[in-house]
């Protein structure tokens, strides 16, 4: 009687969204999505950008490719966001999916909490950046100008956060809880960005967002952090530095060792931290 008993509950709780593979069928619509907006594009005359152009020694060619992979960028980028969001809202509805879609509470914007969520992720990058150095670089197709800076600024962190720390969070929160949630929600801004490098800087960056956003339960505080994040490394890159590593800034081997201690020791207060406060959250879930 126990035995089937469990089968039936296991049974409905398969058919409740999200399952497994609802998962999946997500993160394959991302990719089908950008599909889908570069091939209307392609139809439509839109020429994609030649990257090789982007490392030539031609600074006079490197500019104008750099110009035209971030103009090109905004063509496909935003749209493919738009699309994979009202499908994937739409799948949900389909699908029966319970809980918010999306957290927003501007009495979650707390700024001692954005300032700390800034330091732990400046931390966290020279922390794993030896990691990072060990993996293919990451591809400039983000590029430079007005289009770069509206795109990485502005459109991705918006469009992200409520992609991931928005509807995946919130969907599989309501199902599994808190913890599952940000577990899975980071999994799936990770593997969204394609390429290895980008995917593992994501999973950390992602795992970061997903706390603040359920430590101050709203996605205004992801959002700014997100911004704030890609801000920065888009300066770098600006201003010629992208390849650029923090061991290459800082040549003083007392001042890098010391910098690196302390950003271990951060990042370990923020390991802290997060367990703390995701089992604070649990707590107050079965309470609920």
């Amino acid at each position: 009687m126990k035995i089937s008993s469990y089968i039936s509950s296991a049974s409905a709780g398969w058919r409740i969204f999200p399952n497994a593979f609802d998962y999946i069928i997500m993160l394959v619509w991302v990719s089908v999505s950008q599909l889908i907006v570069v091939g209307c594009g392609m139809l439509m005359g839109l020429r994609l950008p030649d990257l090789a152009a982007v490392a030539s020694a031609d600074a006079d060619i490197s500019l104008t490719a750099e110009l035209d992979t971030a103009r090109t960028l905004m063509l496909v980028y935003a749209p493919s966001m738009l699309l994979s969001i009202g499908g994937i809202l739409l799948y949900r509805r389909l699908r029966g999916g319970r809980g918010r879609t999306v957290r927003f509470s501007v009495a979650g914007f707390n700024p001692a909490l954005i300032l700390w969520g800034v330091v732990w992720m400046l931390a966290t990058d020279i922390v794993i950046e030896p990691l990072l150095m060990l993996l293919p670089p990451i591809p400039d197709t983000v590029g430079r100008g007005f289009f770069a800076l509206s795109v990485t600024v502005l459109v991705a962190p918006v469009c992200e956060e409520v992609l991931c720390r928005g509807i995946v969070l919130e969907s599989l929160r309501a199902k599994y809880g808190v913890i599952s949630a940000w577990i899975f929600s980071s999994l799936f801004f990770a593997v969204i960005h394609g390429q290895i490098t980008s995917m593992v800087n994501a999973l950390v960056l992602g795992s970061i967002l997903g706390y603040i956003c359920i430590r101050s339960r709203s996605i205004f505080s992801a959002i700014l952090l997100h911004a704030i994040n890609n801000a920065l490394a888009l300066t770098m890159i600006s201003f010629g530095l992208g390849d650029s590593t923090f061991s290459s800034m800082m040549p003083d081997e007392r001042i890098r060792y010391t910098v690196y201690g302390v950003s271990l020791l951060i990042c370990i207060i923020g390991l802290a931290d997060l367990v703390s406060g995701l089992r604070r959250e649990r707590l107050a879930e079965k309470a609920e």
